[in-house]
């Protein structure tokens, strides 16, 4: 793994556990309206799927 893919591995780990707490936030702590609260939920939720994927691209085939 060269450096600039290890760089791009560590950023999305660190944004993927971001927003795994994003979504605990607006779960639990936000005080928000029931609308918003869905919204921003769907938001995270989304953040943390494509943060999977991220990873799933950089550690899938090699070429």
């Amino acid at each position: 793994m060269d450096k600039r893919k290890k760089i791009k591995v560590i950023t999305t780990i660190i944004c993927l556990l971001l927003s795994i707490f994003a979504l605990y936030t607006f779960i639990f702590i936000a005080e928000v309206s029931k609308g918003w609260r869905i919204v921003l939920i769907i938001i995270a939720i989304f953040w943390i799927i494509s943060g999977i994927s991220n990873l799933l691209e950089y550690f899938g085939k090699q070429k």
